[in-house]
């Protein structure tokens, strides 16, 4: 598989991006399927509330050359907003792995990244999120009406701000279904590199939809209905 399609793939899965295992409430388990140079790929991404009360985000992507796991914990405020907790990721290319994470300890308002012997402290500030929790925020921001998705992401040691231009609604259709959902572009200062998101109405504005390209490779993943 060229190297260059698992390096968007990865990106794109990052967006999105086996054995945990929890007991609570499930909010959603959804597979997502798409196919690179002829590869069938399948990932899946779903939340769950523990007893404890807080949110697991788990995505998870498996076949024999690529393995992509990663797992988000963050918590519900009285306020009702949302704080991330911890992030732990794995990939594994060609029998390459690589593991990192990031803790986020919002007593000293410091996150961790841990990536073997390298660590990188963040100055948190209120608000700030993960690289994993803001996709569920965005389908919360779009069922209560706000037309504003901007996040700052604590990604590896770094914040990057994430901006979404909301393009309107389009009909599409998934898996013979037709559906109306909305559209939306991760706002980039690369040129080269761009995501597409649609959120179904129907649905209640869940994913259904994503296109990503970099650089020339591009691919698009949709939902299993």
């Amino acid at each position: 598989m060229n190297q260059l399609y698992i390096k968007s793939l990865l990106l794109g899965l990052c967006f999105l991006i086996g054995s945990y295992s929890y007991a609570g409430e499930v909010v959603f388990s959804q597979d997502f399927k798409t196919r690179i140079q002829g590869i069938s790929i399948t990932t899946n991404r779903s939340l769950e509330i523990t007893d404890e009360g807080t949110y697991v985000f788990l995505i998870k992507t498996s076949n024999f050359f690529v393995k992509l796991q990663e797992e988000s914990v963050f918590e519900r405020l009285e306020d009702g907003s949302f704080r991330p907790l911890s992030n732990k990721s794995e990939r594994k290319i060609l029998g390459v792995s690589r593991k990192f994470s990031t803790t986020f300890d919002w007593n000293s308002m410091v996150a961790t990244y841990e990536r073997g012997d390298e660590i990188k402290e963040t100055v948190l500030e209120p608000g700030m999120v993960d690289r994993t929790m803001y996709q569920y925020l965005i389908e919360l921001e779009l069922r209560s009406g706000n037309p504003v998705l901007n996040y700052q992401v604590v990604d590896r040691g770094r914040i990057r701000n994430y901006i979404f231009e909301n393009l309107g609604v389009e009909d599409i259709e998934i898996e013979g279904q037709p559906m109306s959902a909305f559209k939306l572009r991760r706002v980039s200062d690369d040129g080269d590199r761009e995501t597409l998101v649609w959120m179904s109405v129907e649905l209640d504005y869940e994913m259904v939809k994503i296109f990503h390209s970099d650089d020339g490779d591009e691919y698009t993943m949709t939902r299993k209905i």
